[in-house]
């Protein structure tokens, strides 16, 4: 009896072992499938993309006056590698070649290197992503976003005011293919408290350091019209010194076609501590404080309106003209108060782009800024100006 059962079990369990192999091998292979550790890897061209970024040109500066300079000059040489490994995990890092590469106090990075993150998406149809690493302030501004061998001059706001290039991490959405939300956690500033004091001979007096000197952007990106009107809105909130916070709203707009291009960025910035130092400089001299009496300012608003066009007049000619108007003010000095320093900044130029499908162009432009002051701060009006003939090109090396 027990060798006939014996004789009907052993086929079954046979049977049910190949039936469990089969399904085993199936999920394996599933699985296998959905694990971006053993897919097969993208080829080199995609983890592996070199650009070059250079503008040189000979400037002549401030012709007409005892300070006039005419010198060849490397306004920008910067180095942009970047790659996607997968769908889902792709990197960038931008080097500016004529910066210091000695580390920053506050995040180890430098002033040499832009960014340097890795970005990953993740959740249905990857509308989530995270983004590690020393990266772009997500601020609402087209001028800094803009490539920056285009921009001749910049305002005081990208130039002076922002932390561009911040340590930290972003979280991001896709609403749908035209609008995300963003919200990016970074430190204030990459020097310390100390070392910002230290640099710039000021005293603390009875300012402390924050224990954490981080902010946070909240942005919305958005597209409408075919893609051709753009929006990128921020608020910012952020702590340098303790117990005083700082609020920004920057609206950035764009619209797009093949031919033309124009940005309006608008701002408002209150700095409880006026780590930009723009406002704290022209307090510091208007009270001629000197050695340990120089310090950082309270309560200080910087104001912006910075408006471009691109303009092609034919297949290979085209003009670009920007003008910015930014003021500094006080929310506390009763003498000085709101506006005591404003700055203008603008440029001209007539470019020629030999290639279509090729980012170089050869350009003839002036370009400039002036700083006037409140009667009262009595302080002389600055003034730049510069004549500049050059080229600047985006070389796709890999």
């Amino acid at each position: 009896m027990k060798k006939h059962l014996l004789t009907i079990l052993l086929p079954l369990l046979f049977l049910q072992l190949s039936q469990a192999e089969v399904l085993t091998d199936s999920l394996s292979k599933n699985l296998a499938e959905q694990d971006s550790i053993v897919q097969k890897e993208p080829k080199t061209s995609k983890l592996f993309n070199l650009d070059v970024l250079l503008r040189a040109g000979l400037n002549a500066n401030n012709l007409g006056n005892d300070e006039s300079k005419l010198n060849a000059n490397l306004d920008e040489a910067r180095i942009l590698i970047g790659g996607d490994y997968n769908d889902q995990l792709s990197y960038k890092v931008r080097f500016r070649l004529n910066r210091s590469f000695a580390p920053t106090s506050q995040d180890n990075g430098s002033a040499a290197l832009d960014f340097a993150f890795m970005k990953y998406k993740f959740g249905k149809d990857n509308k989530w992503s995270v983004t590690l690493g020393k990266q772009s302030a997500v601020v609402g501004s087209y001028e800094f976003e803009n490539n920056p061998i285009y921009e001749y001059k910049f305002t005081d706001y990208v130039d002076r005011i922002l932390n561009l290039f911040v340590v930290g991490g972003m979280l991001s959405y896709e609403v749908n293919p035209n609008h995300s939300l963003n919200l990016q956690v970074y430190n204030t500033s990459n020097h310390s408290f100390e070392r910002l004091l230290a640099d710039n001979s000021l005293s603390a007096t009875d300012l402390e350091a924050s224990k954490a000197p981080l902010g946070a952007y909240f942005t919305w990106i958005g597209a409408f019209a075919d893609n051709k009107f753009n929006t990128k809105w921020s608020y910012n909130i952020s702590q340098f010194a303790k117990d005083n916070t700082n609020h920004a709203v920057s609206l950035a707009n764009k619209y797009k076609t093949d031919r033309q291009m124009i940005y309006l960025d608008l701002q408002y910035s209150f700095y409880a501590v006026d780590h930009a130092l723009i406002g704290s400089n022209v307090i510091n001299d208007f009270y001629a404080r000197t050695g340990g009496a120089r310090t950082l300012a309270k309560d200080i608003v910087y104001k912006s309106a910075v408006l471009r066009l691109d303009q092609f007049l034919a297949d290979k000619w085209e003009i670009a003209l920007k003008g910015g108007i930014e003021t500094a003010g006080s929310n506390v000095d009763d003498e000085l108060g709101n506006d005591f320093r404003t700055n203008y900044t603008y440029f001209a130029a007539l470019q020629h782009k030999p290639f279509l499908t090729k980012d170089l162009r050869f350009y003839l432009g002036y370009m400039g800024n002036t700083v006037t002051f409140k009667d009262v701060v009595n302080i002389e009006n600055q003034q730049f100006n510069r004549l500049s003939l050059g080229a600047y090109f985006t070389i796709p090396v890999l």
